[in-house]
This record gives C-alpha cells, structure tokens and sequence, in this order.
C-alpha cells in the first residue's frame, strides 16, 4: 500500500472552528474595560449568534456523540456569553 503524507488541512475538522474563533475573541471582550464602541457590540452579538447557530447545527446531527457534546457546549457558551454580557451592560 502507498503510504498517504497528510497535511495540516487533513487534520483540519470544522467542528472546531468556534471553538478557535468565537470563543476567543468573546473571551476577550469580556475582559475588556468599558465603553465600547459599535464595532465591538456587533462583534460581540455576532459572536453569541455564531455559537447559537453551531450549536444548533452540531446538537441536530445524528453522526457522533462528539458533535452533539461539542453543539451542547457551544450553546452553553452562548448562552453564557450572553447573560454575562447583557449582566455588565445593565450594571
């Protein structure tokens, strides 16, 4: 059998990209002082609204159990996100 040389985009599984991209940056602006500008809310909103959305879409598949745990977490993460989010706007 000839062997198969991978490469980085073999290893690659879009189960993953919230996990590296939403998270991080909602992370960040969580961290971040006061005010922020219009920019950054809309990241902000867009961020939870990517976690809802992946989390909906993985939770709904009947593949494997690591993508319904995977959508329950990043509907987890959404909903927390957004509830920590809405708390220091209010106060």
């Amino acid at each position: 059998m000839k062997k198969v040389k991978r490469t980085w985009i073999d290893h690659w599984d879009p189960l993953y990209v919230p996990l590296l991209s939403a998270v991080p940056i909602e992370s960040w602006l969580l961290v971040k002082t006061p005010p922020f500008t219009r920019a950054e809310i809309s990241l902000y909103i867009l961020g939870i609204l990517f976690l809802f959305f992946s989390g909906f879409v993985e939770t709904g598949s009947e593949e494997e159990k690591k993508n319904k745990l995977f959508g329950y977490l990043y509907l987890l993460g959404g909903l927390l996100f957004g509830t920590i989010g809405l708390y220091r706007w209010l106060i």
